[in-house]
């Protein structure tokens, strides 16, 4: 979103702390003390529309929301009063005297003033008290009492319009039914600071609070009126000023050092560094007497792309890739926030910042024709106003110590933009990798064309079009592929090899059978019979086969209800063990047959679909279960411990097949009479908290610390019954991967159910980081993700019942404490929704999303489950009952279930039905 000044007005008097009017086609300001000048903001350098009916000084000036006719409202101790703007140019342009339309008098100093939607009553504050006041005639309406400090702002909800939210100086907003004549929710005291501004979402039944502290609290008008978000905009300015003096220290540092010991006024300023230097110095002073006050809010509704006509009943995800893009991310509103010292942009979606202008810098001006810059000074109150094609908003800044106001214009970013800017980014992030001059005329269609020809190389997708190439980690054997060796095997040509023949006895072992006759005390007779066909089995066996395919066929025909509703009603309860103990982790196999449980009591329990009785204990393990994970053919179980081991197991045995134990290999591990060799194959040095099953079931990806390992495995589920401590199951490292700064990994994600080169990975450092196996490197680093850690991360991999755009893959959720959660797009690399309202304080708790990707649960320490909607900026669901805190969560594959998971080692089952 630009920036531009456009005019600076004189007024009679300071205009701090003065409700200035705009609507984006006309503002008006105090022309004199008494009067008031309406400008036209096509034709700013014209003289203004002036209205003479006050005696005293007006102190709130408001438009309404209509635009033909254009009603303004001004409002003074002496009276109130409504013009029509279009009626008053045309009494203007025959030489009448310009009449307004008195609806109260003498009624007190009005701090503010504001229009009923559809224009028909209009809420002044006056000390204490909002009082309702007909707009086209002198009568009182309604009157609210119930502050105990001067209100500051009051305004009508545009979604209902009986509907009217204050705020005071007593710290608390009150939201009244005017229809009802009634109270609907009154808060408590939310902050030390008192309330300045306030702001109603046209998109959705939010309103946003800004306090003088620099906060902002985000609400909820549909239920509960509950918190939404806090932005804490102090902090996002302290942490862009340090970001600037960074910025001007290392460019100071760049050149040539002067070192004086005279006192700062005698230093020498011809340097450019030093003048810097002393700019510097007294800026310090200066930023702190800015503030963080939240002088204004506005949310700015960006202008959407055209949709496809007609009625879709289905998710919009079945619609064309664009729009389930355009819903997520081209459509998010802005949320404009005016300082004594700067205009905020954020991202009324994700709430991060997007743009801050910052009063020290120049500000593009298109209207004056010296300078092409111009400065705004210092500002005490600000108004903002969408034009009516919503592609841009006025903002008209009052300037805090002089008798000027500041026209500014945003002009609002479309979907073209986004993608014009992103464009643009691409080329010169390929120029400069290119060491390429993107400026020289000769050289830019070069550029253009290499960009054009690599642009899939630089962009980051889970669903990859670029094939594998030659040295990818991914074509991994266990054991390196050999040419046979042409040396004495070549024969002539049509004679057929001669198979390998068995060696002798004099190579077997002395015992070599399958199986080994009992040494009892009486000598069975040996068996004669030497062939015995068994065509009952055969038919058993067929019979038995044919009936599961076709269960694995009727499985495969059914889908995943799209349109089904969130879970909300409870199904099942059950104990997953006798003795309370934490469930840490669950998961469903991919067809929902079977849910696993990673136990901190040291076992995984298995459980049949649907829940009922006990399931199957796995045992093991020496520690604490930290995750388990199914493979993609719903045959093996991957199970990660505290006690540096990670085992894998098959869903019908109670064994182990495979212990990942060693760094390097297992090779040496179980063989007889061999132990690993601590220098070169060392134990896990550390507690292994997350593994999975990576590219297909091809390999196992596990965090160790700082490190993140990927294996290549072979399982065998044969079982000698001589030596069943023994394992044929063999696995290697293929290779270690080291998070660019962070010292451990917090936790990682990777799809399983289709082949995808990318591995998310979560740091200490609070930060995000994406690799690409295919490239086998770190290909992109989100520092400061988070204000925490992640302890979270959640990919939508869909399920094996459901399918989506290529583009509702790159979509993945991060959650961390005290932070939230957050959505994601990887292409962008960029937040695009924000999710709050569910209590995480200090237990990891997990995240899901749904098969249909509408919505996604978590858990929380409140002992509930909240279930959001992706669209949404609130929970829908709050799924409470539980007996503690709910550690994770899980969707089933295949019905609109959702399973939920607590300490005290209780499953939840919750159905749409």
């Amino acid at each position: 979103m630009s920036t531009f000044h456009e005019h600076t007005v004189r007024t009679a008097f300071c205009p701090s702390h003065l409700q200035m009017g705009c609507n984006g086609v006309y503002f008006a300001l105090p022309y004199t003390k008494t009067a008031i000048g309406v400008w036209s903001l096509q034709s700013l350098t014209s003289m203004p529309l002036e209205l003479v009916a006050h005696r005293k000084g007006v102190t709130a000036i408001a438009f309404g929301k209509s635009y033909n006719p254009t009603s303004l409202c001004t409002a003074a101790e002496d009276y109130v009063i409504v013009w029509n703007v279009e009626k008053a140019r045309a009494t203007y342009d025959a030489g009448q005297q310009i009449r307004g339309q008195i609806i109260g008098q003498r009624l007190g100093y009005i701090q503010y003033a504001s229009f009923s939607p559809d224009d028909m009553l209009v809420a002044v504050c006056i000390e204490k008290d909002v009082l309702i006041l007909d707009s086209n005639q002198e009568r009182l309406d309604t009157t609210l009492d119930g502050h105990t400090a001067r209100v500051t702002c009051a305004e009508f909800s545009p979604h209902q319009e009986a509907t009217v939210v204050s705020i005071s100086d007593d710290r608390t907003f009150k939201i009244w039914d005017i229809s009802k004549g009634c109270l609907l929710f009154q808060s408590t005291i939310i902050s030390a600071s008192p309330f300045l501004s306030l702001s109603m979402d046209p998109a959705n039944e939010h309103f946003a609070v800004g306090t003088s502290d620099g906060q902002i609290r985000v609400y909820d008008m549909v239920e509960d009126y509950r918190l939404l978000h806090h932005v804490d905009v102090a902090k996002i300015l302290r942490r862009k000023r340090e970001a600037d003096e960074e910025l001007k220290k290392a460019a100071a540092n760049a050149g040539p050092k002067t070192i004086s010991s005279q006192p700062l006024w005698k230093k020498p300023v011809d340097n450019d560094t030093d003048g810097e230097l002393m700019e510097d110095s007294y800026d310090i002073g200066t930023s702190s007497e800015a503030g963080e006050a939240i002088l204004g809010l506005f949310f700015a509704v960006r202008p959407s792309r055209s949709r496809p006509s007609g009625n879709h009943p289905k998710a919009t995800f079945l619609m064309p890739d664009e729009s389930h893009m355009d819903e997520l991310l081209d459509v998010a509103p802005t949320l404009l926030i005016g300082t004594p010292g700067a205009i905020l942009h954020i991202n009324a979606h994700s709430f991060e910042l997007t743009k801050c202008v910052d009063f020290k810098d120049p500000v593009p001006s298109e209207q004056d024709f010296d300078t092409s810059e111009k400065y705004i000074d210092l500002s005490g109150s600000y108004i903002f106003s969408h034009t009516p094609d919503l592609k841009q908003v006025y903002c008209l800044a009052g300037s805090l110590f002089q008798n000027f106001v500041d026209v500014i214009r945003i002009q609002c970013a479309t979907h073209q933009d986004s993608k014009d800017q992103t464009a643009d980014n691409l080329t010169k992030d390929l120029a400069v990798k290119l060491n390429l001059e993107v400026t020289n005329p000769e050289g830019t269609e070069n550029v253009s064309s290499m960009v054009s020809a690599n642009a899939h190389e630089e962009t980051v997708t889970v669903l990859s079009s670029v094939p594998l190439s030659e040295h990818s980690l991914l074509r991994e054997e266990l054991v390196p592929k050999t040419k046979p060796s042409s040396a004495g095997q070549k024969g002539k040509p049509g004679m057929k090899t001669a198979k390998k023949t068995s060696s002798g006895v004099q190579n077997q072992a002395l015992t070599f059978k399958s199986k080994i006759r009992s040494s009892g005390y009486t000598d069975a007779p040996p068996r004669m019979k030497m062939h015995s066909p068994q065509t009952s089995s055969s038919k058993s066996s067929s019979l038995k086969q044919s009936k599961s395919l076709s269960t694995g066929k009727k499985a495969l025909l059914k889908e995943y209800p799209l349109d089904a509703e969130p879970p909300t009603t409870i199904k099942t309860k059950l104990n997953v063990v006798e003795r309370t103990s934490p469930i840490n982790c669950i998961r469903f196999s991919d067809d929902g047959q079977y849910l696993a449980c990673a136990m901190a009591d040291k076992s995984a329990q298995l459980f049949k679909m649907p829940l009922t009785g006990k399931g199957s204990s796995f045992t093991g393990h020496n520690g604490c279960v930290n995750s388990i994970y199914w493979s993609h053919d719903n045959q093996w179980m991957l199970t990660c411990s505290d006690d540096k081991t990670a085992k894998i197991w098959n869903k019908t045995a109670t064994d182990p097949i495979m212990t990942l134990s060693t760094i390097k290999d297992n090779f040496a591990v179980d063989k007889e009479g061999q132990k690993p060799v601590a220098n070169k194959n060392a134990s896990f040095s550390k507690e292994i908290k997350h593994a999975r099953f990576y590219y297909m079931d091809k390999f196992v990806l596990l965090s160790c610390g700082g490190s993140l390992y990927m294996y290549k495995y072979h399982l065998d589920s044969s079982v000698n019954d001589l030596k069943r401590y023994l394992t044929n199951s063999r696995y290697k490292l293929v290779k270690n991967f080291q998070l660019t700064k962070a010292q451990q990994i917090s936790t990682f994600s990777a799809v399983n159910g289709f082949y995808s080169y990318i591995v998310l990975c979560a740091g200490s450092d609070k930060s995000l980081e994406v690799f690409d196996m295919n490239v086998g490197k770190s290909v992109r680093l989100t520092p400061d993700a988070h204000s925490r850690p992640v302890h979270a991360i959640c990919q939508n991999e869909g399920s094996t019942y459901v399918s989506h755009p290529a583009s509702a893959y790159d979509l993945f959720l991060s959650s961390a404490v005290t932070d939230g959660v957050k959505l994601w797009d990887l292409r962008t690399n960029r937040c695009v929704r924000r999710f709050e309202g569910h209590m995480n304080r200090a237990h990891p708790c997990g995240l899901a999303f749904s098969p249909c990707a509408k919505y996604f649960a978590t858990g929380a320490e409140d002992r509930s489950a909240y279930v959001f909607d992706l669209r949404g900026g609130t929970y829908l669901h709050k799924l409470s009952g539980h007996t503690d805190v709910v550690s994770d969560v899980a969707f089933h594959p295949l019905y609109p279930e959702l399973m939920t998971a607590t300490l005290d080692g209780k499953l939840r089952l919750y159905s749409d039905r």
